[in-house]
């Protein structure tokens, strides 16, 4: 229109403060407290003005290429760039949230008193001498609260988003060189971020539409095996061996379980076999198929009141990179046995951090499907108690 008038320049804050540098917004520079901080109550901080160096997080090889290792797993979460390497300083909000999850949040992350243990005594530790776990624990604390608390839950939300942030900025410039000092914080960091990425706000209707946001939480479970590789001698034997001890346990009570009478599998495979020419690609979907029966079969013999979160999760583990990368395409089939997996993963509704999700992804699965697929979705939609 030639009337317009044109549109005023946007003005840019270069010296805002490290909380709204961290979570990307509009700081409007003034101190000692911005009004984005003093909004959301969260302790603000400005750095002294002084040379530093920028430092750009590792690239991620993206979900297309597969790539599970620990740095394109992490990075996949767009950290922003490091502006500095100091770290904004803790008050009273971070005590709250330290608090908290001393008190409530680390007794929702396993039902096993031992572990419960481990999770608040021992994780907590791992804090002190590495700061990117603390703030990892200062976010998921933060998720907790904004479950708990739905009249502050922005307040909460914008917390866990600058907390783990930081996190990531921070983890970021030693995630290339992993090794047996540093291995067991990274890995247990990585660990906090999948339950973050469990955690976090869904958004409706937005299955797989972004860089595959939906299921970030696989891939970042799928990436801890490569750091356990990359350290294993003092992950697996040291502060967090009751963890793994107990996942070895239930990994080999899994492996002897008996898949033989799981006939709603058996429909799956057939429906599978008429469905799929390449024979290639059929095995990979029957492997799969195949150790999930594992996963059924482990649910039914112990009861959903005994199903630990390495039940469910072991699955991710297992499947291949064949079975994944066809899951990343949107192959109809691979995505009607990931809407199977919906029902295992509904067996840890007990925890906050994945109620709902698994009917937010079924209900992503429907939507992506066509009528025929979406008939091969039944039994599943069934046990969810789900239905369009």
């Amino acid at each position: 229109m030639d009337g317009a008038r044109p549109r005023r320049a946007h003005a840019k804050s270069r010296n805002g403060c490290q909380c709204c540098k961290a979570r990307k917004v509009k700081c409007d520079e003034t101190r000692p407290n911005c009004k984005n901080c003093i909004k959301h109550g969260i302790q603000c901080s400005f750095v002294k003005e002084a040379p530093y160096t920028r430092v750009m997080a590792s690239p991620s090889a993206g979900t297309r290429q597969m790539d599970y290792s620990p740095s394109a797993s992490i990075n996949s979460l767009n950290a922003p760039l490091v502006d500095d390497l100091v770290s904004p300083a803790m008050g009273l909000a971070e005590m709250e949230l330290l608090h908290h999850y001393s008190t409530s949040t680390c007794y929702t992350i396993s039902r096993l008193p031992m572990l419960q243990t481990v999770w608040r005594i021992r994780v907590p530790q791992f804090g002190f001498s590495s700061p990117f776990v603390l703030r990892g624990i200062l976010a998921l604390s933060a998720l907790h609260m904004a479950h708990l608390k739905p009249e502050r839950h922005a307040q909460y939300v914008a917390q866990a988003e600058f907390h783990h942030n930081l996190a990531l900025q921070m983890v970021s410039t030693i995630m290339p060189s992993i090794n047996e000092e540093n291995g067991p914080a990274i890995y247990l960091f990585s660990t906090i971020t999948s339950i973050v990425s469990c955690a976090k706000p869904r958004l409706p209707d937005d299955f797989w539409v972004i860089d595959d946001r939906d299921i970030e939480w696989l891939s970042l479970f799928r990436g801890t095996r490569f750091i356990i590789a990359a350290a294993e001698k003092t992950i697996k034997t040291g502060a967090l061996e009751p963890i793994f001890k107990n996942g070895q346990r239930r990994s080999h009570a899994r492996n002897t379980r008996s898949t033989a009478n799981l006939t709603y599998l058996d429909d799956l495979r057939q429906l599978l076999r008429n469905s799929v020419a390449d024979a290639k690609e059929l095995n990979c979907y029957f492997d799969a198929v195949n150790d999930m029966g594992k996963s059924f079969a482990t649910v039914e013999e112990e009861g959903s009141q005994n199903c630990q979160t390495a039940d469910v999760f072991v699955w991710l583990l297992q499947i291949s990179d064949d079975y994944l990368l066809l899951l990343h395409q949107r192959k109809p089939e691979a995505l009607v046995i990931f809407s199977y997996f919906c029902v295992i993963t509904h067996e840890l509704e007990w925890a906050w951090w994945m109620q709902g999700l698994s009917i937010h992804l079924i209900r992503g699965i429907y939507s992506y499907l066509d009528e025929e697929y979406r008939c091969w979705l039944q039994w599943p939609m069934e046990q969810l108690g789900w239905v369009p």
